[in-house]
């Protein structure tokens, strides 16, 4: 079906290729891998230089996805099996599947209120973890710097997913920025986009385990390899592409324009267009990335009849994440997944809101007939829902 709100937030086919400059350049040198032999700096490496500098840290590495950057910044901060790592209830199951695929124990923490984590309970959870991974969803980053704290008090490394918050901010500053480690994914529904990819930054000297571990394990010298050094372990090949690269630094140069276009949009959708449905806000709604609108339904029931409606009218709706990450199938079979029940206890308010929270995309190509027609069809549809506000 095509869809009236396209759920890419970038899309080739519709940009002015002459703009991709990075793109072009190594289309043309026809050097797709990161240790170029044409002497050229590689756009990997200029991708990562300026992601640090996004984020405020000393350095980065580019990777194959978001589950590896992930997987990589637990096993390169010294997480390993037995350890115990708080992670969002409400969260994509690859959180906690990365976790529990190391070895791990992944600990629920739940939400306060909508898009919040309930820092009291993580206070009465922090002791004896290893680390602690907080997740961002869809644009609506939440403010980090009390969970900073919790995290200071006992000195456990915090790692901020900040997959689907690329351009986002809160009161505490750009998602990505607070906590001691942030990871990244390019996969195709993500602000940056090269179809798949990730990066994790965060202190060099862990930027390094990780590169290391994500390049075979190698010491490289003048680019080539060197497993006969000391400082050379086993690792596995998780390097990102030069095209996947070139493509992420175009659009991260042009993400300040992306995000204000964003926003314009989202304003005049919720601004003009809503008129019977308040959406769920973050603690500051300006400073969102501005692409995605997230709605409660009143019941799991009518989030899944609200979506079925929507599509009818062409109008992509979903439910981000149907339930916690325990409540799958695959996850109940896992006795750290249990374990980690047990010792962070059921996350009721993340499982009861998790399958009516739905989400929609609204990218920088809509137009204004496009959003009258998102907007009708969410106007027709607004019986399903409920005011989110006393969540």
């Amino acid at each position: 079906m095509i869809w009236v709100n396209t759920p890419a937030l970038f899309d080739l086919s519709k940009e002015e290729r002459a703009r991709l400059v990075n793109f072009n350049q190594v289309l043309n040198s026809g050097e797709l891998f990161r240790y170029r032999e044409d002497g050229a700096q590689s756009m990997c490496k200029q991708l990562e230089d300026q992601f640090a500098c996004h984020f405020g840290k000393d350095a980065a590495v580019a990777v194959v996805n978001g589950t590896a950057a992930t997987r990589l910044a637990l096993s390169a901060l010294g997480v390993g099996p037995g350890d115990r790592v708080l992670v969002s209830a409400y969260s994509f199951i690859a959180c906690a599947m990365t976790i529990v695929g190391i070895g791990a124990i992944p600990v629920p923490m739940d939400m306060s209120h909508l898009l919040h984590l309930d820092l009291a309970s993580a206070s009465r959870q922090i002791e004896g973890v290893s680390a602690v991974l907080a997740v961002h969803v869809r644009g609506h980053a939440f403010p980090m710097a009390g969970l900073r704290r919790v995290c200071d008090e006992v000195g456990v490394p915090l790692i901020e997913d900040a997959c689907q918050a690329v351009g986002a901010s809160s009161s505490d500053g750009r998602a990505g920025s607070v906590a001691d480690v942030v990871v990244t994914s390019f996969q195709q529904s993500k602000q940056v986009s090269t179809g798949e990819g990730g990066l994790v930054s965060g202190p060099l000297s862990m930027v390094e385990r990780a590169y290391r571990l994500a390049d075979l394990g190698a010491v490289r010298r003048a680019g080539r390899p060197d497993w006969d050094d000391d400082s050379a372990v086993v690792g596995e090949n998780l390097r990102l592409t030069e095209l996947q690269a070139a493509l992420a630094l175009d659009q991260l140069q042009a993400l300040p324009h992306t995000i204000e276009r964003q926003r314009a949009v989202r304003r005049w959708l919720w601004g003009d267009l809503f008129d019977r449905v308040q959406p769920i806000r973050s603690q500051s709604p300006a400073l969102d990335s501005g692409a995605h609108t997230l709605l409660l339904a009143t019941t799991p029931k009518s989030a899944r009849a609200f979506c079925s409606e929507l599509a009818s009218s062409g109008v992509l709706a979903a439910v981000v994440w149907p339930r916690t990450y325990m409540e799958f199938a695959v996850m109940k079979r896992e006795p750290s997944v249990k374990a980690g029940v047990r010792i962070g206890g059921w996350p009721s308010l993340s499982s009861s809101l998790a399958p009516r929270i739905v989400g929609l995309t609204v990218s920088k190509y809509a137009d204004a007939r496009a959003l009258e027609r998102v907007a009708d069809a969410v106007n027709r549809n607004a019986d399903l829902l409920e005011d989110p506000r006393g969540q």
